[in-house]
């Protein structure tokens, strides 16, 4: 079931079935807020409806069956699609070809065919102005749809051309239904701890999950809490403390953890809570962050001067 952003659902299922999709989509907003969700979901959905549409013209009596099909069109099915391509991790001109020969062939089930790109800001230039030529001379029955957390990094000229969509967060209600266990009769229930959940996840569904079942997250979390009411000595302690289990959970997992990365995200999400009163930190905090990103340096110490 897919919760939030109820009118852009009803928008695209009505542009689907209306064969009025654009060849080109950009679905920005913050991390975490449900866009390359939804962009599954759309997939799922082309397939499903249009099967559906063809099942009912040969068989108009199952009534019942096509009814099932329409209370539960928008979701994502455990049958693999056929006629999207979906990339998470795509940067360069190889990918690019391979989205190329995939558009140009007819689709299978679904109207059209449809790549998703997530994280679509780090496409390099020559990746993002081939898809630019795609979408100027596109096939007839294709969509391609960028999914990014940073318009900036895309170029001009690809933003003018891609229609954007915009991903807010979602109401408390909203996240209620995302994390709280539903019963056998599709009722949330009324025992559910979700309260400091939905407060921790500021309306970012994907972090809301993450806080729930996701153990690193939850740790992070709480060092984030302990590390805005500590003293300056005592967030030296824990600092190292941190820097330590970071060490120690990469050497178990012989890959980086993301540990360090999910304390700053908790960190800085925590700050923008009252940006005025924390501006000096706040700031502090995303430029050690861009550092640390961006530059090989010592993790501990950008975490030391913070304190």
């Amino acid at each position: 079931m897919f919760v939030g952003h109820e009118y852009l659902v009803k928008d695209f299922k009505n542009l689907a079935r209306s064969g009025r999709l654009a060849h080109g989509y950009i679905f920005f907003g913050e991390p975490e807020t449900g866009k390359f969700y939804f962009a599954r979901h759309l997939a799922n959905f082309l397939e499903n409806f249009n099967k559906s549409n063809t099942t009912n013209k040969t068989d108009k009596s199952d009534k019942s069956d096509s009814s099932d099909r329409s209370d539960n069109e928008f979701k994502i099915s455990s049958r693999p699609l056929q006629d999207a391509l979906i990339l998470e991790d795509a940067t360069g001109i190889e990918d690019m070809r391979q989205i190329k020969n995939f558009l140009w062939q007819k689709p299978v089930i679904s109207s059209r065919r449809l790549v998703i790109i997530n994280d679509a800001q780090n496409l390099t230039q020559q990746a993002q102005n081939a898809i630019l030529k795609i979408t100027e001379e596109p096939p007839d029955r294709a969509t391609i749809i960028l999914v990014t957390n940073q318009l900036e990094n895309l170029l001009p000229t690809l933003l003018s051309r891609l229609q954007k969509i915009h991903f807010s967060r979602l109401s408390d209600s909203e996240m209620e239904k995302v994390i709280s266990p539903i019963s056998r009769i599709g009722r949330i229930s009324p025992i559910s701890p979700s309260g400091p959940i939905i407060g921790a996840a500021l309306g970012r569904p994907g972090r809301a999950m993450r806080l729930k079942e996701n153990q690193l997250t939850k740790d992070a979390d709480n060092y984030a809490i302990k590390f805005l009411a500590s003293s300056a000595f005592n967030r030296s302690k824990l600092i190292k403390e941190l820097v330590d289990l970071q060490r120690d959970l990469t050497d178990k997992e012989d890959k980086e953890s993301m540990l360090m990365d999910y304390f700053f995200e908790s960190l800085i999400l925590k700050l923008r809570e009252d940006p005025i009163k924390n501006n000096k930190l706040l700031k502090s905090a995303l430029h050690r962050l861009f550092l640390i990103k961006s530059y090989n340096v010592n993790k501990r110490l950008q975490l030391e001067a913070l304190s």
